[in-house]
């Protein structure tokens, strides 16, 4: 039962549940609601594809993690490296199978582009400054353009890409920020590492503050209607806010930690406004 927790972990179920919602709100944006087998089926695609994505970045930041992240399964010996790269693999290869049913040109796009991302991120791009970071953002945006292709008018999932895009952006940026102590260790080239800490930290201010602006425009796009707006306001723009003043305050571990937590429960709200702005 432990070891079979250990690989659930290697999928990281929080993430997991961002998908499944990001899915769903992707279902109510439509002007005719899904059916549920359609659903579920997608929602097991993306659940396997990024699955198999972290279980491969597990595998290839096991030495790096016993630093940053002693408490993930490999570092503790849950889970060996040989165990992680072959449950990605499999999952991959899930992926594809479970997309047969829902499979189109677009579909088939859509899917390639992702499995080739997450499979090439942690083999190769991860160690590109930025451009790592640029990969993740978009791999889990992504998730929305999935999602409205299967559900027929890719166009509804356009806004929700663009703002998945930049909160995970800047959430990878801080996270390189909590990283330096480990990554110095083992020659990581990101962000922090080849331009510092306080350039890493005004760029997290200015693609948040820009996050926190556009975020406004689909309300006034009329894209979204009030109930987006207030929720957007009170539950996305005021965390954001508290990063920048704390990210300038303090760039200690501990606190970049706090950030990226904060970061990635906002995603949330911002699923939940999206939701409400149909209303």
């Amino acid at each position: 039962m432990k070891t079979l927790v250990a690989y659930v972990r290697l999928m990281r179920p929080l993430n997991l549940l961002q998908g499944a919602i990001a899915i769903l709100v992707c279902a109510t944006l439509m002007e005719q609601f899904p059916i549920w087998w359609k659903i579920l089926l997608t929602i097991a695609v993306i659940w396997v594809c990024t699955g198999g994505g972290n279980a491969l970045n597990d595998y290839c930041d096991s030495e790096i993690d016993k630093i940053n992240r002693p408490k993930r399964p490999i570092p503790m010996g849950l889970v060996s490296k040989k165990g992680a790269l072959i449950f990605s693999t499999l999952l991959f290869i899930s992926s594809l199978l479970f997309a047969i049913p829902i499979w189109d040109f677009q579909v088939a796009i859509v899917l390639g582009i992702a499995l080739f991302f997450l499979i090439t991120y942690s083999l190769f791009f991860k160690m590109r400054v930025f451009i790592g970071n640029l990969i993740v953002s978009l791999i889990l945006g992504m998730a929305f353009l999935f999602g409205t292709i299967i559900f027929g008018d890719i166009l509804k999932g356009i806004v929700p890409f663009l703002l998945a895009f930049a909160f995970t952006l800047i959430r990878e940026m801080v996270k390189d920020m909590q990283d330096v102590e480990g990554d110095r260790a083992l020659g990581v080239n990101t962000l922090p590492m080849k331009y510092g800490i306080n350039t890493s930290k005004h760029l997290v201010t200015i693609f948040t503050f820009l996050l926190m602006t556009g975020a406004i425009f689909p309300y006034i796009l009329n894209v979204y209607g009030k109930f987006y707006l207030i929720t957007v306001i009170f539950t996305v723009e005021i965390p954001l806010l508290y990063v920048i003043f704390s990210i300038q305050r303090d760039t200690s571990a501990t606190n970049c930690s706090l950030i990226s937590s904060v970061l990635k429960a906002d995603i949330f709200f911002g699923l939940l406004a999206i939701y409400l702005g149909r209303f």
